[in-house]
């Protein structure tokens, strides 16, 4: 009899290794919606996509988020050729933000020298900037900025 109940042992659990049960997933319908909700959610809806381009200072000069009506009110910014969209910290980049000159345009020379004032833009009809003149401690500051984007922003550019 033990020998009868060490194989059914065996069998029972050689079978587990070889079949083991499907994992489990949770069907769709049964997350929740928001984040705040559960661990686990899915979005309402997918989100919006981005459509990655290449952009000329002139066109990017149209998304500084002065027009309601031009996309909704996106907000572009340019770091070192790279473009982000930076609509989700309207309140920062956005018309009366801190970093408001920046929007539509590329902020790299502002960045790098802390300097948030009109004259740290190229202008749109000139070549766009080198920045071949910053000191080292000025591209320190500028590729902080930009792994700040990278990280918070999407790249759209």
């Amino acid at each position: 009899p033990v020998n009868a109940v060490l194989l059914a042992l065996v069998v029972l659990l050689t079978l587990r290794i070889l079949l083991p049960p499907p994992p489990y997933v949770p069907t769709p319908y049964g997350l929740a919606d928001n984040p705040n909700e559960a661990y686990n959610w899915r979005p309402r809806c997918h989100p919006e996509s981005q459509l990655w381009r290449t952009w000329t200072p002139q066109e990017l000069q149209k998304y500084d988020g002065t027009d309601p009506n031009h996309e909704g009110g996106k907000i572009l910014f340019a770091i070192r050729r790279k473009v982000y969209d930076v609509t989700a910290g309207k309140s920062f980049y956005g018309p009366g933000g801190p970093y408001a000159t920046f929007a539509g345009r590329d902020a790299s020379r502002g960045l790098a020298k802390q300097s948030f004032e009109a004259d740290m833009l190229s202008p749109l009809d000139q070549p766009i900037d080198n920045l071949s003149d910053l000191t080292e401690s000025e591209w320190k500051n500028l590729r902080d900025w930009e792994s700040h984007f990278e990280t918070k922003y999407t790249k759209c550019g």
